[in-house]
């Protein structure tokens, strides 16, 4: 069919030739073809169609993974922070002996936010239905690193309450992908990740005036008050912060503003310091520990932190808001 239709078009063509060849010879002008303007901007990487496949495949791969505890199914569909935090997910189920259950996971969309672009890696944002199980809905990012690629989910994060998604541009129109170094905001997108960290790591820190106090934060700071005072009698806690390399994209907004996403590896170190004392370690640490849960020394809790952002444009007196926030404990490292 493809053949025959383009042996017809060429015949055609060159009929068109000859008598084009013709009136020239008589006119001595040739018309000029005036062919159909050139899209000024890309298009949209995805078309709902397109979209609506890709999340039916990627929960067809969460529901068959998640009901096998099988990271290895995950392969083709999860790819960065999301699948090591699915991975650990499921560690964590297998030793807690099923009592740990993964976080719901849902591509049920009420929103998306479609890079339009002609360069690769393209992203795509899901705002999904709260799961089953919670009353959050999942902001997913999704990625393609190339042309022969599928798109994996790379990471999700649970909407905070209250929150409002920005306005966004059609999904028909598509939302411009920034690059971490992209101006125009009132901070870069990495520039948002890292100073987030650094307000995690240092209350005081200068760049806490960039941030609206959001509920994340506020659990943090509660959680390690309380663990503090939990395990004075033993030892101590700290915790720091930092931006995974590579794990910041950005969609532009309506306002002139952007969707940051990242992720944070974070690490919560429970220290044995009073001599003669007894320090257990409890809640998933304890559970990756295993039977023994007593802290000789330390003992290091890893967490990978996946974050959204609503960063407003340079000239806003706004500040950045907290979209989302999640974290899972992908791994317990005892020092010796």
């Amino acid at each position: 069919m493809t053949t025959n239709s383009w042996t017809r078009r060429g015949a055609r063509t060159a009929a068109a030739a000859v008598v084009v060849l013709s009136l020239g010879a008589c006119a001595g002008e040739v018309p000029q073809p005036d062919p159909d303007p050139v899209a000024s901007t890309p298009a949209p990487v995805l078309d709902e169609d397109r979209i609506d496949r890709v999340l039916a495949d990627i929960d067809e791969t969460i529901a068959e993974a998640d009901a096998a505890l099988d990271p290895a199914l995950l392969a083709e569909r999860f790819s960065g922070p999301a699948l090591a935090m699915r991975e650990a997910e499921y560690r964590l189920a297998a030793a807690s002996d099923g009592e740990y259950t993964p976080t719901p996971l849902t591509t049920d969309s009420q929103v998306e936010v479609v890079a339009a672009t002609d360069t690769w890696p393209r992203t795509v944002l899901v705002v999904s239905h709260p799961p089953e199980g919670s009353n959050l809905p999942l902001l997913i990012a999704l990625t393609q690193p190339d042309a022969r690629s599928q798109y994996t989910v790379w990471l999700w994060t649970r909407l905070l309450p209250g929150v409002a998604t920005p306005p966004t541009a059609n999904p028909e129109t598509g939302s411009t992908p920034l690059a971490g170094d992209a101006e125009g905001l009132r901070a870069t997108p990495d520039e948002t990740l890292a100073a987030y960290a650094e307000t995690l790591n240092n209350p005081d820190s200068a760049n806490a005036g960039l941030f609206a106090e959001d509920a994340y934060k506020t659990a943090y700071r509660e959680e390690l008050t309380t663990l503090a005072a939990t395990i004075e009698a033993a030892g101590s806690v700290a915790r720091t912060n930092e931006v995974i390399p590579g794990s910041v994209a950005a969609l532009s907004t309506s306002d002139g503003g952007a969707i940051v996403v990242g992720a944070l590896r974070s690490q919560l170190t429970l220290s044995r310091t009073v001599e003669g004392a007894t320090l257990h370690a409890g809640g998933s640490i304890g559970t990756l520990l295993g039977d023994d849960t007593i802290v000789e020394n330390a003992v290091d809790g890893v967490y990978d932190v996946t974050l959204a952002f609503h960063v407003p444009p340079a000239d806003s007196d706004e500040p950045i808001e907290v979209l989302g926030a999640d974290q899972i404990l992908v791994e317990v490292v005892e020092q010796e």
